[in-house]
């Protein structure tokens, strides 16, 4: 049984969850077999380890019913049905965590049963309770809904007598909301592929979208006072088109601003996107936007944003970007207080390779190369952003060390990952390409004064994008005084 959908679920559930699943077990009303009650007891005691020796089916068997002949069939039938009542009991909690679900399955039932006025009563309840920072898309779903409950007894006790009594404009409130809500939807939607078409080598059409953003810019406009719309308008725009950087001026602004009322979730994804814009600006060289990203960071840190849903980990790919960053930006010592605050926070499996790779990156900083080397090197390549950070990190420590050999080796293996890589972005394979291309380079000038560095800085300087811009410029520096020394 240890490895069975039932143990799966049981195991994630907190000792309060527990508790609340027994006393469902336990009830009448969703329960009246006392075998399953027995078995789940008996689990219970096994929770949270549930060691196999003690869960296979043949022991708890016997355990719980105290029978030598064994019934397949019998605890088969007990184990499908406690695994229904667990899902019974997940799928009641998150109906439950929703403030405003319950009201609604109650004002429908009170209108199936033709009680308008009690209906009416609940509608301007809940209307009262309803607040636009309780997700903004949910909030447009919400009142929708509510409206559609007044058209609902509108529709039954409209008598229209004389001119006075003619539908007015408020008719037009289910419609706007549900508009609102679509809105907010689809553009959230579009906004998440345009921002990952950057990461990962897929491009989306997304086909709807330009009838969206010309609805938007013309008899629609007034849905962008919708502050939700106003930024995802503006964000999709930037995404289209990163050179508008009066728009990340901007959006940085609104996004970071605590008095606009922004849901958390939705003001953490907004912020992703711009660090990912911020990202790609400062691949191009332009180094402010290093110092806009790692704000943005500590700001998301601030406020306890660090994960897509709170009190879950912190996301490794954002650990990694903010120490690269903040030693990036010199604030050693911060780093250094960020990592040992906050790798425990990170998803246990991810914890050992994430601070091993960030001491590797500190101890680069501090030019204690050995020790980086002896980091990197217990690292291993977990997802693709990993494989890439770590090859990369290596090469560079490797070439502090004049380990020229070797680091050629390395760059011969990274540049046949990135050719055969088929999840790598183009955007990525430029930027990790030019890294090879212009460490080669340097390793070949290393031994040779054919290289022409000053073309070789103009190059790395000039470069589209290029990972470790700084660095391979320092590298190109250092040649050339070590070049005057030999004359």
């Amino acid at each position: 049984m240890k490895k069975s959908y039932l143990i799966e679920v049981l195991e994630k559930l907190s000792p309060k969850q527990m508790k609340e699943l027994s006393e469902l077990v336990q009830s009448p009303f969703f329960n009246k077999n006392e075998s399953i009650i027995r078995l789940f007891e008996y689990l219970r005691i096994q929770y949270p380890e549930f060691k196999s020796e003690n869960i296979e089916k043949e022991i708890v068997h016997k355990k719980i019913f105290n029978l030598d002949k064994y019934n397949d069939n019998f605890m088969r039938m007990l184990i499908f049905k406690l695994t229904y009542l667990a899902e019974e009991y997940l799928a009641y909690t998150h109906f439950k965590s929703d403030p405003y679900e319950e009201s609604m399955h109650l004002i429908n039932t009170l209108l199936d049963m033709d009680l308008d006025n009690d209906a009416r009563k609940q509608i301007n309840q809940l209307g009262k309770k309803i607040n636009i920072t309780d997700t903004n898309r949910e909030y447009y779903k919400n009142k929708y809904e509510l409206e559609r409950f007044k058209t609902v007894i509108y529709s039954r006790t409209y008598r229209p007598v004389t001119v006075k009594d003619k539908p007015d404009e408020s008719l037009l409130e289910e419609s706007n909301n549900l508009t609102a809500f679509f809105l907010i939807s689809i553009l959230q939607r579009y906004r998440y592929l345009l921002n990952k078409s950057y990461s990962v080598n897929i491009k989306y059409k997304p086909e709807f979208l330009p009838y969206i953003t010309e609805f938007l810019e013309g008899e629609g406009k007034a849905y962008l006072n919708i502050l939700m719309i106003s930024l995802l308008y503006k964000q999709i725009m930037l995404l289209k088109d990163y050179s508008r950087e009066d728009l990340i001026e901007e959006l940085i602004d609104e996004l970071t601003n605590d008095k606009l009322k922004i849901d958390d979730e939705e003001r953490r994804d907004g912020l992703t996107v711009m660090g990912n814009v911020c990202i790609e600006k400062a691949y191009e060289g332009k180094q402010v936007y290093y110092e806009k990203l790692l704000n943005i960071y500590k700001y998301l840190i601030s406020k306890n944003l660090y994960n897509r849903v709170r009190g879950r980990y912190f996301e490794s790919e954002m650990f990694h970007n903010i120490v690269t960053l903040g030693l990036k930006l010199d604030e050693t010592e911060w780093i250094r207080g960020f990592i040992e605050k906050f790798y425990k926070k990170l998803a246990p499996d991810t914890q050992a390779n994430t601070y091993n790779f960030s001491y590797a990156k500190l101890y680069f900083k501090t030019r204690d190369f050995e020790k980086a080397l002896e980091s990197i090197a217990k690292v291993a390549y977990t997802d693709l952003h990993m494989k890439i950070n770590v090859r990369i990190t290596a090469i560079t420590i490797l070439f502090e060390l004049q380990k020229i050999e070797e680091v050629l080796t390395q760059i011969e293996n990274f540049r046949k990952y990135i050719q055969n890589d088929k999840l790598l972005s183009t955007v990525h394979k430029k930027i990790s390409s030019n890294f090879i291309k212009f460490t080669s380079a340097l390793c070949k000038a290393k031994y040779s004064t054919g290289t022409d560095l000053r073309e070789l800085k103009k190059n790395i300087a000039e470069a589209d994008q290029v990972s470790n811009r700084v660095w391979l410029l320092n590298k190109t520096d250092e040649l050339m005084e070590l070049r005057k020394d030999w004359k």
